[in-house]
């Protein structure tokens, strides 16, 4: 494993760890310029990149769901509450669980995200690792329709 592996490793894990943290924290600061942002912090040891934790929610009662789009960087995705489906474009659709996760590689296109169930609501925490003064994510265009 090289080094920068071992680092990203080791941010990875320290970044569950924050999560695990804010999660259980009842007053997590929420970044105010960002909805859903509990914490963001640049990281000394990987110069040019900041974490940022940010919380999910998909609720089938209310339509929420994401449509596609792309990182800037990796993203780790932990299910919280209920289960997810989760999809990158190329691979098949997965459901993730409360307690199972879920991997984003830096620039693939996030083509499914909402909960699994039409009555129940998922949740989930989001650990990113983004260049600085990136955004979080970015739309994919509309496909142009076909003439």
């Amino acid at each position: 494993m090289g080094r920068r592996s071992r680092t990203l490793t080791i941010v990875l894990t320290a970044a569950c760890a924050a999560v695990a943290a804010f999660a259980l924290a009842e007053d997590a600061t929420h970044d105010s310029h960002q909805p859903g942002v509990i914490f963001s912090s640049p990281l000394a040891d990987v110069p040019g990149k900041h974490l940022v934790v940010v919380s999910l929610e998909w609720d089938p009662k209310s339509g929420r769901h994401s449509t596609p789009h792309r990182h800037p960087g990796s993203v780790y995705v932990y299910v919280t509450k209920g289960a997810a489906k989760l999809g990158i474009d190329g691979q098949p659709v997965r459901v993730v669980h409360a307690g199972e996760s879920f991997f984003e590689p830096i620039g693939a296109v996030h083509t499914v995200a909402e909960s699994a169930s039409q009555t129940e609501p998922a949740e989930a925490i989001a650990v990113m690792l983004v260049p600085d003064g990136a955004p979080l994510l970015t739309p994919e265009p509309a496909p142009k329709p076909e003439k």
